[in-house]
C-alpha cells in the first residue's frame, strides 16, 4: 500500500525555525522506538500483565504497543491541528487537504481526543464491537496525561469542521490502514477484537505509548527535516539516550540457613564473622518460597535490621517473578536522603547492579551523593551503560525520575500512585517495574492511609510484591493494610493472615499459611524505666546537666513542636552546654542547615563502626529523630506521644551495643513531659494534642499508668502496649473514663473528616464498573502535583509556603552568613546569578510554619513575599518564579503580624506582634 500525496502531507511537528516532521515520518519513529521500550527497558512482569488475555502471548503484547505507538497521533490529521501553522497547513489544503476558512473552537477537539474517537471507528468498521474497540482507542486518547471525560467524546461526536469530513475521513483510514499493515498487526486485529483490554493494561499500555512518544519527539534524537529510515535511526537513536535495561538479577541458592546468610552478608559487604539475623534470613526464606507476588508486613524491633531484610528479600522477589527494580518509601525527606546512601550501597554490593537510581523528593538536587549520581548520568549519555556503574541517569528527571531502576523517596510518591493527576499512569508504571518497600508504614494516618490503601489496591492488581516494614503497626491498622491489597488483587478468601501473634512477626497474602513468627535475634533492652518529669525547660536542663556533667552521656529530648524544641535547647544553653555539645534538628531550618545537622547527627550517634561518639551530647529534635534514623542515646526525654511513636522514640534509647555507658546512664530510661501530670485525667500540653489528638495521648498515659512501677522490655513488651494503646476495650482508671469518651468521640470525628476529605482527588480502584479509563481523572489536582501540591493533597497537612532566604545588606542582597562556602556573598538580584551559586542559594529554601497562612492570611502572605521580586533570578533555572524572604541586617522581619528572625543554631524563630505588645 502506498500513502497518497494528501496523507503525507499531514504534519505532526515543527519548530520555530520553519522545520516541520510529517505525521506520517513520527508514527514511523515511534513504532520503531515502541520496540526498543518493549524488549530493551520493560521489565518481563510487565510485559507479562500488558500480554494477559491476549492469545498470543507477549508476543500479541509487543505488537500491540507498537501498533498504539504508531496510531497514537492520528488525531493530528484533523483541521482542529493543522491549522495552527499557517504554511504547513496551505501545504496540506493544496493537496486536497482543505483547511475551513472558520475552523472553530479547536479547544473543543485537542488531537488526543480525535485520535481516540478516529481508531474506534477504524475498529469498529473492521467488525469490532464499539465498547471493545474503546478500550484499545483510550490509550491514544490518553496519551498526553489525562484521559478524555464523557461529556467531552460525546460533545466531540458532532464538531465535524474541526475533525473534517470527505478527504480527512479518507486519509485518517487510509493512515491507520497504512500502519497497521506496516507493524503486522492486521494479522493480529480479528484475534484481538474479542479481548477488552482491563484498566491495569490500559494504564501501562498508556505509560509506554507516554514513554516512546517523548523519545520519538525527542529532536536531539530524531531532527526535523531529516529523510530518515526509521527502522535504522530508532535503534542508532535509543544506543544514544542510553536508557538503562531493567535490572535482572542472577538467581541465587538460598535454600538452606547457611546460604541465606552467605547471600545476605554478601550483599551488604558483612565480614563472614557477622551473625545475620533471624528476621532477615526468614524474609530471604519467605521471599523465595512463594508461589505468586504478593504482601509481606515485617513487623519487628527497632534495630533489628528491617531494611536489610526488605532489601535482600525484594532482590529474590525481582528475580523470582521478573522486576526491574526496587522502590524503597520513608516517611520524610530527611529519612529519604539517608536512606538514599544505605540503598546506594547495597546497590553497589550487587554482582548485577542496578544501572540507575533516582532519589525522588521536592529537594533531591540538593543531596550531595545524589548530586553525584547525576553528573555519572549526563555522562553516560552515549556511553555503555553496563560499564559506567550506577548513576542517575539524565533522562530520568521530574515525572520520568520514579521510571529508573532503583528509587528512594518518601512515601508521598506511593501515596500519588492514587491521586488523580495529570500522567499518573506514568507513576502506575514506574512502581508496577518494581518492588515496593514501604518503610515506618505505621506513621500513615487515616488521611494518609485512604491513599496508601488505594495505592496497596492498584499494586496488588499489577501484580506488584509490596514489603511493609514497621515497628510498632497496630493491629488494625494492619488488617486495613492486607484487606486493601486483598481487595486489589480480587480475592475472595478472608482467611485470617496473622502471624500467630508472635513478634517479631511475618504476615503474608495471598499465602496466609506461610505467615511466621520469628525468633528474635537475642538484643533485647531490659528493664527500661519509664518516668515522669515536669515541664519546665529550665528544671529539665538542670535535671539533664546533673546526669551527663559528671561522668558523660549522650541524651535525647524529642518534642512535639518546633517551638518547644527550641525552648528547650535554649534552656540547656543558659544551663552552660556548649555548641559542641548541643545539637538541634526540626523542619524550621533552610536547608543547607537541616541537610549538615542531619549529617552531624548520623555521624555523632549512628552505628559504632560509621560514628565517632561525643562524651557528652545532647540532641534536640522534634519527630525526625523517631523515623528511620539509625541513632543511639543513653538517655531519653520525650513529650507523651502516641504509644507506636512513643516506643519507636524508646527505640533509639541504648539501640547499639556498647561496651558501656558512663554510670549515671548505663540503665534505659526515658522520662515523659509536656503533660500536666497532677491534673485528672494528666492534661496534655496544647501543642502537642494540635499534633496527635487528645485521645491517643491519653490512651498511652493509661497503658503506661497501669504499668506504674514496673519497666518496659523491647521488643517483648512492643505488640502488647500498641496493641492495648488502640484497643477498644482499653481499661483507665475510673477517674478517666469520662474524659477518655469525651476525646475518643472527637478523635473518631476527626478520623471520619480525614477519610471523607481524602475522597476528593482520590482515584478509582481498580475493580471499577467503568471498562476504560475515559473520565478517570475528573475533578484531578491541578498541574502542579509533582511538587509541593501533591504533597498537599495525599498528606493532611495544612496549607504551608516555601521561601529562599537571603539577607539584605544596604543595597546588596546576601547569603546568610553561616552557609557553608558560600556565606555573606553577594548575590545578583539584576542579572542572572552563575548557575553554582545560584544552586546553593536554592538551597537556602526553608518552609513556613503553617500558622502563617491560617485563617486566610495565605493570599497576604504570598503577595507581602511577591513584593520582593529580582528580575535576574527569574532567568536562572534554579531560582526563577521562587518565593523570597529577605532578612534585615539583624536576620529579622516582620510578616503577615509575625515577627521573623533566622538564627543558625535556632532555626526560624516566629513571634505574634500582638505577643509582644
Amino acid at each position: 500500500m502506498v500513502l497518497s500525496t494528501a496523507t503525507l502531507s499531514a504534519w505532526a511537528k515543527s519548530d520555530r525555525d520553519g522545520g516541520s516532521l510529517s505525521l506520517f515520518r513520527h508514527l514511523a519513529d515511534s513504532a520503531e522506538v515502541a520496540k526498543s521500550v518493549w524488549d530493551r527497558w520493560l521489565p518481563r512482569h510487565t510485559r507479562e500483565v500488558i500480554s494477559h488475555g491476549l492469545p498470543g502471548g507477549e508476543g500479541d503484547g509487543r505488537l500491540l504497543l507498537c501498533w498504539l505507538a504508531a496510531v497514537h497521533d492520528v488525531g493530528k490529521l484533523t483541521p482542529a491541528f493543522a491549522c495552527q501553522v499557517a504554511v504547513l497547513a496551505d501545504a496540506m489544503h493544496a493537496r486536497g487537504l482543505r483547511i475551513p476558512s472558520a475552523v472553530g473552537n479547536r479547544k473543543m477537539l485537542p488531537h488526543n481526543l480525535a485520535g481516540q474517537l478516529a481508531v474506534i471507528e477504524f475498529l469498529v468498521g473492521l467488525g469490532w464491537e464499539r465498547e471493545v474497540a474503546a478500550t484499545y482507542a483510550v490509550v491514544v486518547g490518553s496519551h498526553h496525561g489525562v484521559p478524555p471525560t464523557v461529556l467531552e467524546s460525546r460533545n466531540a461526536d458532532s464538531q465535524t469542521t474541526l475533525l473534517g469530513l470527505g478527504q480527512w475521513e479518507n486519509s485518517r483510514k487510509e493512515l491507520l490502514t497504512f500502519v497497521t499493515e506496516r507493524t503486522g498487526a492486521v494479522a493480529r486485529l480479528g484475534a484481538w477484537q474479542a479481548v477488552s483490554l482491563s484498566l491495569v493494561q490500559q494504564s501501562l499500555l498508556t505509560a509506554a505509548v507516554i514513554v516512546t512518544d517523548w523519545i520519538a519527539s525527542n529532536q536531539e534524537l530524531f531532527p526535523l527535516d531529516e529523510d530518515r529510515v526509521s527502522s535504522v535511526t530508532a535503534p542508532a537513536a535509543w544506543n544514544l539516550l542510553g536508557l538503562p535495561s531493567p535490572w535482572q538479577p542472577t538467581l541465587v541458592a538460598v535454600s538452606s540457613d547457611s546460604a541465606r546468610g552467605d547471600f545476605v552478608r554478601g550483599r551488604f559487604g558483612w565480614p563472614e564473622s557477622t551473625v545475620v539475623r533471624p528476621l532477615q534470613l526468614e524474609c530471604v526464606r519467605v521471599a523465595a518460597t512463594i508461589d505468586v507476588p504478593g504482601l509481606m508486613v515485617v513487623q519487628a524491633p527497632m534495630g533489628e535490621g528491617k531494611t536489610e531484610a526488605a532489601l535482600a528479600a525484594a532482590e529474590v522477589l525481582a528475580q523470582q517473578f521478573g522486576f526491574g527494580g526496587v522502590f524503597v518509601a520513608l516517611p520524610t525527606m530527611a529519612t529519604s536522603d539517608a536512606m538514599f546512601a544505605r540503598v546506594r550501597q547495597w546497590v553497589e554490593n550487587l554482582p548485577d547492579s542496578p544501572s540507575s537510581m533516582f532519589l525522588a523528593h521536592g529537594r533531591a538536587s540538593l543531596n550531595p551523593e545524589f548530586a553525584a549520581l547525576r553528573r555519572r548520568g549526563f555522562d553516560s549519555i552515549g556511553a555503555d551503560c553496563a560499564d559506567s556503574g550506577v548513576a542517575a541517569h539524565a533522562w530520568y528527571v521530574g515525572k520520568k525520575g520514579p521510571l529508573a531502576n532503583v528509587v528512594v523517596g518518601t512515601i508521598d510518591q506511593v501515596l500519588r500512585l492514587a491521586l488523580k493527576t495529570r500522567h499518573v499512569m506514568l507513576r502506575h508504571l514506574a512502581l508496577a517495574n518494581k518492588v515496593v518497600v514501604i518503610d515506618e508504614v505505621h506513621a500513615a494516618d487515616s488521611y494518609m492511609s485512604t491513599y496508601l490503601c488505594r495505592s496497596l489496591e492498584w499494586l496488588a492488581a499489577y501484580g506488584v510484591p509490596v514489603v511493609l516494614l514497621s515497628a510498632t503497626l497496630p493491629p488494625a491498622q494492619r488488617e486495613l493494610l492486607v484487606e486493601a491489597y486483598r481487595r486489589g488483587r480480587g480475592d475472595s478468601d478472608d482467611t485470617a493472615c496473622t502471624a500467630g501473634g508472635g513478634y517479631p512477626s511475618i504476615t503474608l497474602w495471598p499465602s496466609p499459611q506461610l505467615g511466621v513468627s520469628v525468633a528474635a535475634s537475642g538484643r533485647v533492652i531490659d528493664g527500661i524505666e519509664i518516668g515522669q518529669i515536669c515541664d519546665d525547660p529550665d528544671g529539665l536542663a538542670r535535671t539533664i546537666a546533673g546526669t551527663v556533667v559528671p561522668g558523660g552521656g549522650v541524651v535525647g529530648v524529642v518534642c512535639n513542636t518546633v517551638a518547644r524544641a527550641q525552648e528547650i535547647f535554649e534552656a540547656l544553653t543558659r544551663a552552660g552546654f556548649t555548641d559542641d555539645e548541643l545539637l538541634l534538628v526540626h523542619s524550621r531550618f533552610v536547608a543547607t542547615h537541616r541537610m549538615a545537622l542531619e549529617s552531624r547527627l548520623r555521624s555523632a550517634l549512628g552505628p559504632p563502626t560509621t560514628s565517632v561518639r561525643p562524651e557528652r551530647f545532647v540532641v534536640v529534635g522534634t519527630q525526625v529523630i523517631e523515623q528511620s534514623l539509625d541513632i543511639d542515646v543513653d538517655l531519653l526525654v520525650t513529650d507523651l506521644a502516641p504509644m507506636d511513636l512513643l516506643l519507636q522514640r524508646i527505640g533509639r534509647l541504648h539501640r547499639h551495643q556498647r561496651e558501656q555507658r558512663p554510670a549515671l546512664v548505663d540503665a534505659p530510661r526515658c522520662l515523659l513531659r509536656g503533660v500536666d501530670w497532677d491534673a485528672v485525667p494528666p492534661q496534655p500540653v496544647t501543642g502537642s494534642q494540635a499534633v496527635y489528638g487528645r485521645a491517643r495521648l491519653l490512651r498511652s498515659a493509661a497503658v503506661l499508668e497501669a504499668r506504674k512501677g514496673s519497666t518496659v522490655t523491647v521488643p517483648d513488651d512492643v505488640p502488647g502496649l500498641v496493641a492495648e494503646a488502640y484497643s477498644e476495650e482499653i481499661t483507665v482508671p475510673g477517674s478517666w473514663a469520662a474524659a477518655l469518651d469525651v476525646a475518643d468521640n472527637e478523635w473518631q470525628a476527626h478520623v471520619d473528616d480525614q477519610q471523607r476529605r481524602a475522597q476528593s482527588y482520590l482515584l478509582s480502584a481498580p475493580d471499577s464498573e467503568n471498562p476504560t479509563l475515559q473520565g478517570w481523572l475528573v475533578a484531578g489536582i491541578p498541574e502542579d502535583a509533582d511538587g509541593a501540591g501533591g504533597q498537599a493533597q495525599v498528606r493532611d497537612a495544612e496549607d504551608t509556603i516555601e521561601a529562599i532566604v537571603v539577607q539584605r545588606c544596604g543595597d546588596e542582597v546576601r547569603v546568610l552568613a553561616d552557609i557553608p562556602e558560600i556565606g555573606g556573598m553577594v548575590v545578583p538580584t539584576e542579572i542572572e546569578p552563575p548557575p553554582e551559586l545560584a544552586k546553593q542559594v536554592a538551597a537556602c529554601m526553608i518552609r513556613l510554619p503553617a500558622h502563617l497562612t491560617r485563617y486566610g492570611r495565605k493570599e497576604r502572605v504570598i503577595r507581602a513575599l511577591e513584593d520582593t521580586w529580582y528580575p535576574g533570578w527569574q532567568q536562572s533555572h534554579w531560582l526563577a518564579g521562587e518565593l523570597v524572604l529577605e532578612l534585615n541586617e539583624e536576620g529579622r522581619t516582620s510578616l503577615a503580624g509575625h515577627d521573623l528572625e533566622y538564627d543558625s543554631r535556632l532555626g526560624l524563630l516566629v513571634t505574634s506582634t500582638r505577643d509582644m505588645q
